[in-house]
């Protein structure tokens, strides 16, 4: 959901500043991307354990790291709200506008090349069937 969502808005985005943005370079994109797969490899690894059973789930790793200052459903599962979910979302919406930020500008440019060339075609063609036999 956050992915299409992070496209959804990225597209918006897009349709406002179009002409402001820039597309971003290898290296904001793969800045952008990074946090997804980080995110699907842990996830990937820690199933392998079982789903349910892996470091991914209980988060104890983060317990540690933060002094369990959040309470324990932050820490442990995939609902709304856990760490997990939040992870999800955020990644998610990160890889969804940086897809847009590259995607939207190539296609942009071969869409409008598309149209400069068949234009003048499609003109001719109206211009034939529209006169009177």
């Amino acid at each position: 959901v956050s992915l299409y969502g992070g496209i959804f808005l990225g597209g918006l985005i897009f349709a406002l500043l179009r002409r402001r943005l820039r597309s971003p370079g290898l290296r904001t994109f793969v800045l952008l991307i990074v946090p997804m797969v980080v995110d699907g490899a842990t996830h990937f690894i820690s199933d392998l354990a079982g789903v349910g059973q892996g470091f991914r789930y209980h988060n104890a790793w983060l317990a540690v790291l933060t002094g369990n200052v959040f309470p324990q459903s932050f820490y442990v599962g995939t609902e709304l709200g856990s760490f997990n979910s939040w992870a999800r979302l955020f990644t998610g919406l990160l890889f969804g506008l940086a897809i847009v930020w590259v995607v939207y500008p190539v296609l942009e440019t071969y869409f409008r090349d598309v149209r400069q060339a068949l234009e003048p075609r499609l003109r001719q063609v109206v211009r034939r069937h529209a006169s009177p036999p």
